[in-house]
């Protein structure tokens, strides 16, 4: 999980520029759901946006940094995810698929949901199915009280969320939260409450027990990697001097894990050479 720095300006301008209209009528569907109390609609226009948070998201899960397809076949991959749950709020963890004992608060159920952010795009992000239709489900953490009905996105940050939303500059780097030790994904903080954070995203999507999402981190290693020791011995080709500048772009997948490699090996060379030896051979083996 990586932050994408996009405004809300910008967002709200991709959206009138592709889908013009869509801002529109979303305030339209937000005024009658307001009334009614809850989320309750025959039909939905949010995935008419999809598209933008995939592209504005390089075509990268939002929460696992998976590369998935690109425009057409992608609609089909991707989810527009609910940050916070529209409709219901379900307790967190649920007794089955979490393997963490919390010593915590980690809110209340919620019935009514946070109905009044179904069409509010900074409520939104492109997830892929496994992280969106299987784990995040309607799940909510937090380690405050639950927002009253009505309240701003920006406002709700005194929920204190567990999950990091990605999008923009209105929640913490989840680089700050999280980073990684050869494709294991580690707490970034030593303690507090950004600490719990990493511990939480990291049991909540499944980051260290998806032996996929190893694999894919590994083989980003193993490109980057040969690269790095070509260059930094001042030599290296033209391809892989541009790996090397590229190497900390949002665009790549797994980029959370890519940077982290590459602070290991400024760091301490043996170490980092060892992981890349390991990840040429899950990579090669996958």
């Amino acid at each position: 999980m990586i932050r994408y720095d996009v405004r809300p300006d910008e967002l709200e301008a991709a959206i009138r520029s592709e889908v013009p209209g869509w801002l529109e009528r979303a305030s339209l569907r937000t005024a009658t759901l307001v009334e009614q109390c809850r989320y309750e609609e025959r039909s939905s226009i949010w995935s008419e946006v999809k598209d933008v948070f995939m592209r504005l998201q390089h075509y990268k899960c939002i929460f696992c940094e998976r590369k998935l397809e690109t425009k057409k076949n992608g609609r089909i991959e991707f989810d527009l995810e609910h940050f916070r749950p529209k409709g219901s709020v379900a307790v967190w963890p649920d007794g089955v698929r979490s393997v963490s004992i919390y010593d915590y608060n980690t809110g209340m159920a919620s019935s009514e949901g946070y109905y009044w952010l179904a069409y509010d795009i900074e409520n939104y992000a492109a997830a892929c199915k496994a992280c969106n239709t299987n784990l995040k489900l309607n799940f909510f953490p937090i380690a405050g009280e639950r927002g009253l009905p009505t309240t701003t996105v920006a406002e709700l940050t005194a929920e204190k969320p567990f999950l990091c939303y990605p999008l923009g500059r209105m929640d913490e780097d989840p680089s700050d939260l999280i980073t990684f030790t050869a494709t294991t994904a580690i707490p970034a903080q030593p303690d507090g409450h950004g600490r719990r954070r990493g511990e939480m995203i990291i049991d909540f999507f499944d980051l260290n027990r998806r032996d996929g999402l190893h694999e894919e981190r590994a083989r980003m290693i193993a490109i980057f990697g040969p690269a790095l020791r070509a260059t930094s011995e001042g030599g290296g080709t033209a391809g892989e001097k541009a790996l090397v500048q590229n190497i900390d772009s949002a665009s790549q997948p797994h980029a959370n894990c890519l940077r982290a490699f590459r602070r290991l090996w400024n760091t301490d060379r043996v170490t980092a050479e060892d992981v890349l030896d390991h990840c040429q051979i899950l990579a090669a083996e996958a």
